[in-house]
């Protein structure tokens, strides 16, 4: 058992003996939903769940397919498009959401530079 696991089941042994969380808060330096979580988990899982939970996503999601990519950069090459209107045009021809930033992101990483200002004039 680490130091951490030590000191979350010192809290819950103390919430448990004095059955106050504002006290028990106020003695370990602790905000009352950290405390509230780790009582959930002890009780849950015993002290196996007072160890430290990933934080990463269970799923991550690609948000644009190679396809994707291919069609960006060619509306930015042969239409000269910015992100905004990048992202306006999958919508509208293809019915594929990107985010601005997502469309900026692969339009920046692709051609090394932004547009100009004056592109589309």
């Amino acid at each position: 058992m680490n130091n951490e696991v030590k000191k979350r089941l010192d809290w819950v042994k103390l919430y448990e003996s004095i059955g106050v969380a504002g006290v028990v808060c106020m003695r370990c330096v602790i905000s009352r939903p950290t405390l509230r979580k780790w009582i959930k988990r002890y009780k849950e899982f015993g002290i196996d769940g007072l160890n430290e939970h990933s934080r990463r996503p269970h799923k991550i999601y690609t948000q644009i397919t190679l396809e994707d990519e291919h069609r960006v950069l060619d509306l930015r090459d042969n239409r000269k498009l910015g992100h905004r209107s990048i992202a306006n045009e999958m919508k509208r021809l293809y019915d594929r959401s990107l985010y601005l930033a997502t469309a900026f992101k692969w339009m920046f990483a692709n051609s090394g530079q932004a547009l100009s200002k004056n592109c589309n004039r």
